[in-house]
């Protein structure tokens, strides 16, 4: 199980209120053990792909010559309707200003009569005035949250980072899927915000997921990071909504290595007691702060939020989730990293909104 299962119920959501079911992709030609599907390839798998769902989702942390610090994050949703061919696109973002204490959202919904394309071994999205777009590492992301608006660049990111088994993750029951990350784009741009515009630079995590999955109802805690020394490590902790655990799992990057998996027993990535930030809208109660170590890699810090109120809510779909941009902190209380930490299943599976 990848971290990719962290979008799993949001995919969930996307189905039900589309009543959308699966629908198979076309044969292939050139089947993969074990899964029986090609292998994925590079940069042509930028591009929309023809599955029931997709998702391209970008993590930002940004800052201003001033030092104001943010934490953004846009995605795109694609959901194939088998039956007339038409696709849904929902794009959410997020930006949160630590100086502030703020945390402002956005989301826009469009339909199409099939898979977005225009740009070579990439994808183009437009909303208004939103747009994602981009191909082989270099990406454009324009939109708004509340108050705010951005418009920026990400270039690089370095060699993508496979998950699974050669990009192609199981979900066990909820199907196949492939997914990659590309864990280290530059960003610089231009970040409205309620006191005025500012030139920000800072990183990038992006992931990009595809396949036909068979939707359950699961949360999970999801964590992305990147340390200093380069390394990049994704946590993930699934549950089935009875609290049975799916999969524990983990993956570890180190600079010039191929990625390592992570068992169960390799790592630990649990809530510190205590520190709980409960909604005003909703009613949930996150944990906001986590302990995470690798002890055969010498990784032992602690993730704090930049903003503790990350909640977003999505008034298209009813669905809940927690998305905050995070610093990892060594035990002598060095900031050693930053990341972003994803929660659901807070406010259940679906929820109406206030």
């Amino acid at each position: 199980m990848s971290a990719a299962s962290r979008r799993l119920l949001l995919v969930c959501a996307l189905a039900c209120a589309c009543a959308l079911s699966a629908c198979a992709a076309d044969p292939a030609p050139t089947p993969t053990p074990p899964y029986g599907l090609p292998p994925l390839r590079l940069p042509a798998d930028e591009e929309p792909h023809d599955f029931q769902t997709e998702w391209w989702y970008f993590s930002l942390h940004l800052e201003a010559a001033d030092g104001a610090r943010f934490a953004l994050h846009q995605v795109l949703f694609q959901v194939r309707e088998p039956n007339s061919g038409r696709t849904l696109y929902v794009a959410q973002a997020s930006v949160a200003d630590a100086a502030a204490d703020a945390h402002a959202q956005g989301e826009r919904l469009r339909i199409a009569p099939a898979p977005l394309r225009g740009v070579e071994d990439g994808f183009a999205f437009e909303a208004g005035d939103w747009r994602m777009s981009g191909a082989g590492g270099q990406y454009s992301l324009r939109g708004s949250a509340g108050d705010y608006a951005f418009d920026l660049e990400l270039t690089g990111g370095g060699e993508p980072l496979l998950h699974g088994e050669n990009g192609l993750v199981d979900f066990g029951e909820a199907g196949v899927s492939y997914y990659y990350t590309r864990t280290r784009l530059n960003v610089a741009g231009a970040l409205a915000t309620p006191s005025g515009e500012q030139a920000v630079t800072g990183e990038a995590w992006f992931d990009k997921q595809w396949g036909d999955f068979q939707p359950v109802a699961v949360r999970w805690d999801w964590l992305g990071l990147q340390l200093d020394d380069g390394r990049d490590l994704m946590l993930s902790r699934l549950f089935h909504a009875d609290g049975r655990p799916v999969a524990i799992y983990g993956t570890l990057r180190s600079p010039g290595s191929p990625a390592a998996y992570l068992r169960a027993d390799e790592f630990r990535f649990e809530p510190l007691p205590g520190a709980v930030w409960t909604s005003p809208d909703t009613g949930a109660a996150y944990e906001t702060e986590w302990r995470v170590s690798v002890p055969g890699e010498g990784i032992d810090v602690t993730l704090r939020p930049l903003v503790q109120g990350a909640e977003f809510r999505s008034r298209a779909l009813g669905v809940i989730y927690w998305e905050a941009g995070v610093d990892a902190v060594a035990p002598d209380g060095r900031r050693v990293g930053r990341g972003f930490v994803e929660l659901t299943g807070r406010a259940g599976l679906t929820a109406p909104l206030p």
